[in-house]
């Protein structure tokens, strides 16, 4: 019975995620291919051969994600783990946004003590108090887990903050888990920076635990060059601890591989193209870009990005399609401030500054959550 309710909640999660924003969204599509060398604790390492595909599905305010993960060992052993999960976030109330989440997922182990299944399936809400370049957030987390030794139910709080640094962003998470008769706590951090076309992630973790499970240390890097659009190379190594809700063991890894993506298999339907004046604008996420506001326009049949600022000022754009890196916008003198480079079609995440100040969205955009719980701008080009 608590299988066929774990799958039900996987259909449940997936159906309300997906129907929360019907508005225009894209679907990106990735696989990852590497070599690794995995070390459990208990076991002997071994080399392996890694799979991963990855589909996202994105709107304004809301994401859902389908990934999967197989591992072959040279020994002949293998893993499988599959995990479908989502968030939507709220339109703002002042500062404060709403965040809700839910997960769902399973794994196999295969070959070391015949097979192993898990099952697991959680939802999650959050509240999110925002600043211009840094957010606080608390909630809790409830749901169910299903094992070969027994099934139960999993409960949590969770707390944490994050701040936007140059060319990146930081994050402290900690996180109070009881699943069945085992209860832990994590104190986490998390860092990535974006330096041209290399990104480099980096995690640091101590768990405090009780009986059944070790406390322990652990932590990770990782780096991806972008080569083009699609292609992207990675290397990684770290450890990790063991995972009662997911049913992993603990372990060390080395891997390196290469990631490879499709592109928006969809593009928007519904794609507003802004006018100029936006009717109804949000008012801008900085003091600093007061009176700016931001519009796509086409010229020459081709699409591109303006800010238009009263004055002379220095614009800079940063975002997805810059590799997140400031690019200085190009004025004509009259207060309208144009990206030189044409925007092809899709759903794009940026921000803007003027004259050095705070990142921030102007009028004319919509606001998305970011991967720290923080506010971008978004544009959609048809």
């Amino acid at each position: 019975m608590r299988r066929r309710a774990t799958r039900r909640l996987l259909i449940l999660a997936a159906a309300a995620v997906t129907a929360a924003t019907p508005c225009a969204a894209q679907t990106d599509v990735g696989l990852d291919a590497a070599m690794a060398y995995v070390k459990y604790d208990g076991y002997i390492g071994a080399g392996a051969a890694a799979l991963s595909p990855a589909m996202t599905w994105r709107s304004l305010r809301t994401t859902l994600t389908a990934r999967g993960t197989f591992l072959l060992f040279e020994t002949g052993h293998g893993s499988l783990d599959a995990l479908l999960s989502g968030s939507t976030f709220s339109r703002p109330l002042g500062p404060l946004r709403v965040e809700g989440a839910a997960e769902a997922g399973g794994s196999a182990y295969y070959g070391y003590a015949g097979t192993s299944e898990f099952e697991h399936a959680l939802a999650q809400a959050r509240l999110h108090l925002m600043g211009d370049r840094w957010g606080l957030f608390a909630g809790g987390l409830g749901g169910v887990v299903v094992s070969p030794a027994a099934d139960g139910g999993a409960s949590g709080v969770s707390a944490g903050a994050w701040a936007h640094v140059p060319s990146g962003a930081v994050a402290v998470t900690w996180t109070r888990v009881t699943v069945m008769h085992l209860s832990y706590s994590d104190l986490q951090g998390r860092a990535r920076w974006q330096l041209g076309p290399v990104a480099v992630d980096a995690d640091a973790g101590t768990r405090s635990a009780g009986a059944g499970i070790a406390s322990s240390i652990y932590g990770d890097l990782s780096a991806t060059l972008r080569l083009t659009d699609r292609t992207q190379l990675m290397l990684a190594a770290g450890s990790y601890p063991s995972d009662p809700v997911r049913g992993t063991i603990p372990g060390r890894y080395l891997t390196a591989g290469v990631r490879l993506g499709t592109g928006a298999l969809a593009r928007p339907t519904a794609a507003p193209v802004i006018p100029a004046p936006p009717a109804r604008a949000p008012s801008p996420t900085s003091p600093w870009l007061a009176g700016a506001r931001v519009a796509i326009e086409r010229l020459d049949d081709r699409t591109s990005l303006v800010v238009f600022a009263a004055g002379d000022h220095r614009v800079e754009l940063t975002g997805d399609f810059t590799d997140w890196q400031p690019i200085a916008l190009e004025s004509d003198g009259s207060g309208r401030y144009r990206l030189a480079a044409p925007l092809p079609a899709g759903m794009w995440r940026f921000n803007v500054r003027l004259d050095g100040g705070p990142w921030g969205v102007p009028e004319g955009a919509a606001l998305e959550a970011d991967e720290f719980g923080g506010s971008v701008g978004v544009l959609v080009v048809p």
